[in-house]
């Protein structure tokens, strides 16, 4: 039987829902430059140019939409407010009254986004109304006025909003998942399953609106096809943990209860990963000073680092450089990030920056190492893994890269130096004691007798990585104790029977007997 959510995993699954259209409408304004990744140095370069002349409206704009990207809103509130005194406090030419009433819109439209990011949604409707006043034809003001109705329960001032919007821009995935959000709150089923096939039929990886098809399909007791819909949901976004439970809650109504139990158990996992992610968003909600902000942006991307979401974590820290670009740890994770997606130029320079911040951070030269030895250039990286042990002697990862790079290498006695300072640091860390067996088995004057305690202490430390018993199996069989290497490599079998290369030394083994 499944058990019932917690009450904080519904607050979570709540959080998601709920605030997903502000974040939609905020990514519709910005996405012309989502690609531009280097966030601090357009800053850099908009504060440069303002510093010379303050009257450049479009470069004002830029930097407060740079602001909005990076959820620094109160820079945002501040930037659109002087913005908007300077257009107001000069006297436009009548033949650029239509480029004015524009720039006049987008700022009303970016203060009011700015509003809702910081939760004044009463601020931002009059700002989006200022923003229509302006320019009435623009679709996405009519839809970010309609969220922030949304956001404070008026949802026939809303409705109606958002029927403007989708009259005026027909072909917008987003709007019409908004609105059919707004018909689900409403009760009006029908209606809103319609604006999510919509929105599907526009965009069909559009995972928001698969998850809300899904729901609709649910409260009709469809369960095959709110199955259909929570799986493709979570398909195309496995952040959206809450497409999992409920996944799991339409097996069990539709008679499948293993499935079930394996989708809760999914959800579980995922849950307990992404779960100090929504506390961390809540905590970066109610935060009001800019650096503490960074630093729980940095937070944020360390733990979509870890649970290798490389995209996402190298926009956070590029959100939390915009509003700190002295931040050390985060031009280290971004490093990190950069060489996981294969960026490596990118890693690099993320790393120097980080030294050039804290010449002797040993985790940027150890960053340094990844970024090279992702590139097949061993002595480079065994140079900065070098370093960073140098620099902070107990560095367990350095010396375990440093270790790895000298056994590639067959530099075996050079290896078993790092791998036993290592174990020194990490005594019961069996992999360690797993490559000193392979070093002492591997050089030129091996030692089976080491070689094969050590192989021993990684069994023993533990016993159900298939390769330790292949390990022990080689050096008993070059002992010439073949009972002994039957004995393992059959042991590595029963751990991994596929294993094509285990059934190859098994039949060498009995041939030699």
């Amino acid at each position: 039987m499944l058990r019932k959510l917690s009450y904080y995993t519904v607050t979570l699954v709540a959080f998601v829902v709920c605030h997903f259209t502000f974040w939609q409408v905020l990514d519709a304004f910005c996405q012309e430059t989502l690609e531009a990744v280097d966030i601090t140095t357009r800053i850099r370069a908009y504060k440069s140019e303002l510093a010379v002349d303050g009257t450049r409206i479009e470069t004002r704009l830029q930097l407060a939409k740079v602001y909005l990207q990076i959820a620094a809103y109160t820079e945002a509130v501040d930037e659109y407010h002087r913005i908007i005194a300077s257009m107001e406090a000069n006297t436009v030419p009548r033949r650029a009254d239509i480029e004015h009433n524009s720039d006049v819109s987008a700022a009303y439209y970016g203060l009011g986004l700015a509003y809702a990011g910081l939760e004044k949604f009463g601020d931002a409707v009059a700002a989006y109304q200022r923003a229509i006043a302006s320019v009435p034809d623009w679709a996405y003001t009519h839809a970010a006025l309609a969220s922030a109705y949304a956001n404070m329960h008026r949802y026939t001032e809303a409705l109606d909003a958002y029927k403007v919007a989708v009259a005026l821009d027909p072909n917008d995935e987003m709007i019409h998942h908004q609105l059919g959000n707004v018909y689900s709150k409403r009760g009006e089923r029908s209606a809103a399953m319609q604006h999510q096939q919509r929105a599907i039929a526009i965009a069909p990886e559009f995972a928001a609106a698969h998850y809300q098809l899904g729901l609709l399909h649910a409260q009709e007791k469809r369960w095959p096809d709110a199955i259909a819909s929570y799986r493709t949901a979570y398909a195309h976004d496995e952040t959206l943990v809450e497409a999992l439970y409920n996944l799991a809650q339409a097996s069990l109504r539709a008679g499948d209860p293993s499935a079930a139990r394996e989708q809760m158990a999914l959800f579980e996992k995922q849950k307990a990963a992404l779960m100090p992610l929504q506390q961390l968003r809540g905590a970066l909600q109610r935060a009001q000073r800019t650096a503490e902000r960074a630093q729980i942006l940095t937070n944020i991307a360390r733990l979509y680092l870890k649970n290798g979401f490389y995209e996402k974590a190298v926009w956070e820290y590029q959100k939390a450089l915009g509003m700190d670009p002295e931040l050390v740890l985060a031009y280290n994770g971004l490093g990190i990030a950069y060489t996981m997606l294969g960026k490596h130029s990118e890693a690099v320079t993320a790393q120097r920056k980080a030294l050039e911040l804290q010449p002797n951070f040993a985790k940027a030269y150890a960053g340094l190492g990844l970024a090279y030895f992702s590139q097949n250039e061993a002595e480079s990286a065994l140079q900065h893994y070098r370093h960073a042990a140098v620099l902070e002697p107990q560095f367990l990862e350095a010396h375990l890269k440093i270790g790895t790079i000298l056994l590639k290498q067959r530099r075996y006695a050079e290896a078993i130096d790092t791998y036993k300072t290592s174990a020194s640091l990490a005594p019961d860390n069996a992999e360690i004691y797993h490559n000193l067996g392979m070093c002492y088995a591997r050089q030129a004057k091996s030692d089976l007798e080491a070689a094969r305690r050590y192989a021993q202490e990684a069994i023993r430390l533990d016993p159900n990585v298939s390769s330790y018993y292949n390990t022990l199996a080689l050096i008993d069989f070059r002992r010439g104790d073949y009972p002994q290497a039957e004995k393992a490599i059959r042991k590595a079998l029963e751990l991994e029977p596929e294993n094509q290369n285990y059934q190859q030394g098994l039949s060498q083994i009995l041939e030699s007997r």
